[in-house]
């Protein structure tokens, strides 16, 4: 499966679009420029974090990489809300973004919780049941010069 595939991944795609659209009237004052800066920034990495973890889908790399999107997302989340505390934009616009960019965040929890069980339940030998220690016989062979 290309990383193209994941729903999450799209949805991602699909904040930005919306950001970019919203953003584009925003370029009035200096703190209008910079919220759209880091707004536009941490949008792009959700998805650039996706594909990057998704071409090392292996273990624990591919879940460090969602995780990194998935912070980028929350990042996402804080600058939308501050743009709605600054009153920039338009407010529902931004709170559809943010709806978007909520489903998105969901769907990488999802996936993140479900990667990490999966690897839980891979270290895990249930073929074999543990044995306590202290029921382990010990026998020492003891010699004497």
């Amino acid at each position: 499966m290309d990383y193209k595939d994941l729903v999450f991944y799209q949805k991602a795609r699909q904040v930005v679009k919306a950001i970019n659209k919203e953003v584009q009237f925003w370029m009035k004052s200096d703190h209008e420029r910079e919220i759209s800066r880091q707004l536009f920034r941490s949008a792009t990495s959700v998805g650039a974090n996706i594909a990057e973890g998704h071409g090392r889908h292996a273990g624990l790399e591919y879940i460090h990489y969602l995780l990194i999107a998935q912070g980028s997302a929350n990042e996402v989340d804080h600058w939308l809300n501050t743009a709605l505390d600054c009153e920039i934009g338009n407010s529902q616009h931004l709170q559809e973004i943010i709806h978007l960019n909520n489903e998105t965040r969901k769907m990488l929890a999802a996936t993140i919780s479900t990667l990490k069980n999966q690897r839980r339940k891979e270290s895990i030998r249930e073929d074999v049941p543990p044995i306590p220690f202290t029921l382990i016989p010990l026998k020492l062979k003891m010699t004497y010069d």
